[in-house]
């Protein structure tokens, strides 16, 4: 997940001139946009989805990961080509701003800020998840104790948020690929592996209509792709050609296809035809612990990053301060409670879902005023895409 990688100014509307790209050398433009879509897109997703996706579709987990990909990539060569068009490179909330207004703005802004507290939650339960399945060697039902851990991971990365501690620059780089390895551990060892859709778990509902864990894995993966829209700040400024924006769009799906797709082949393969063994206790521990740090440190920096966005909705805010980080937190541990639950974590990974999709679709509408003929045409393309996608999960989560 993106946007919650980095500690980073939030989306600020017209306020934001400090947000733009770099201007790198035209040969580099390609490489500068690829970079920083791969890096925005690649967070704490790859340790948590490949096992909702594989746990709550099996053996159409490639399936689930494709479609996000395809629908994905195309969201931000769209959004890529609207800021190129524009000639400035802003974040999303500013750039649907420039076209739509500042109630637009305003709006992207609100969403991502309280999604971000159920992204969390959802982080924290899987966390707790691990940590849970590493004590016992299974997924264990939801219950006090996971949520009394869940809560304490929120606990331990509110108490870092309200204190000076800032991650070194050097840390925030190595931190993606930190977690790409522990993805990579877990998926070696198919871990943590809860039964299927029926089992008491918090990464698989018990009950969903037929079909439907194959559309809210798919809806669950705009959190892992929360970052997409990053690219509109990442476009240089003034823009290059469009061949080398699409160049660069292209590279980055790549490098994230190739991330992605490949966690999920590990995983199927290591899943094997039948129940894989539970890794020994120490590597389970291992791996556990890992994924505790790397996750909480994950909720340390979206906090902040939550609280800036909520800041930003007062035109006058000088930025957030402790008590609007306390009710961040506050926030979080909140949907914290609401997910102990069957399949809490993916029905708390809806939240950053909607965030997406309302901030994919602004884009996509704004992209239909004022891009030319093509431009038009792609908006109306991913916009069909995302209801269709939308419809589809609804149908799946509603009852008969």
């Amino acid at each position: 997940m993106s946007r919650e990688s980095t500690e980073r100014p939030a989306d600020t509307g017209a306020r934001t001139p400090t947000a733009r790209a770099p201007r790198p050398r035209p040969d580099r433009a390609a490489a500068t946009i690829a970079g920083g879509v791969a890096r925005e897109v690649l967070g704490a997703g790859m340790i948590i989805m490949p096992a909702v996706v594989a746990d709550l579709t099996g053996h159409g987990s490639l399936r689930a990961w494709t479609l996000h990909i395809l629908l994905g990539g195309s969201v931000c060569l769209l959004l890529a080509l609207l800021v190129r068009g524009t000639g400035r490179s802003l974040p999303l909330a500013a750039t649907v701003g420039a076209t739509l207004g500042q109630r637009a703005a305003g709006l992207v802004n609100a969403v991502f800020a309280v999604a971000f507290t159920a992204g969390q939650a959802a982080i924290a339960w899987f966390a707790a998840t691990c940590v849970l399945a590493a004590a016992t060697g299974a997924v264990q039902p939801p219950g006090q104790t996971g949520l009394l851990a869940a809560l304490g991971v929120l606990a331990t990365a509110l108490a870092l948020a309200l204190s000076p501690l800032r991650l070194p620059a050097a840390v925030l780089r190595a931190r993606p690929w930190a977690a790409g390895a522990v993805a990579l551990g877990c998926a070696a060892c198919a871990w943590p592996d809860a039964p299927g859709t029926g089992s008491h778990t918090p990464l698989v509902p018990s009950s969903l209509q037929p079909g439907g864990a194959f559309w809210l894995a798919v809806a669950a993966l705009f959190f892992a792709g929360v970052g997409w829209e990053a690219v509109t700040s990442v476009v240089p400024d003034p823009p290059t050609t469009a061949g080398r924006t699409a160049a660069g769009v292209g590279l980055g799906v790549a490098v994230v296809t190739a991330a992605y797709l490949g966690l999920a082949a590990v995983r199927s393969v290591a899943a094997g035809a039948g129940a894989p063994e539970p890794p020994v206790a120490w590597l389970r521990w291992t791996l556990a612990g890992a994924v505790l740090v790397i996750l909480t440190s994950y909720c340390l920096t979206n906090i902040r990053t939550a609280a800036r966005i909520a800041a930003a909705l007062r035109p006058d805010a000088a930025g957030p301060r402790r008590p609007l980080v306390a009710a961040v937190g506050a926030l979080c541990c909140g949907f914290a409670v609401i997910g102990a639950r069957d399949g809490g974590v993916p029905l708390l990974l809806l939240g950053p879902a909607v965030a997406a999709v309302t901030g994919y679709a602004a884009g996509a509408v704004a992209a239909l005023r004022r891009g030319g003929p093509l431009l038009r045409c792609g908006a109306g393309v991913v916009l069909l895409g995302l209801a269709a996608t939308t419809v589809q999960t609804m149908r799946a989560l509603l009852p008969g």
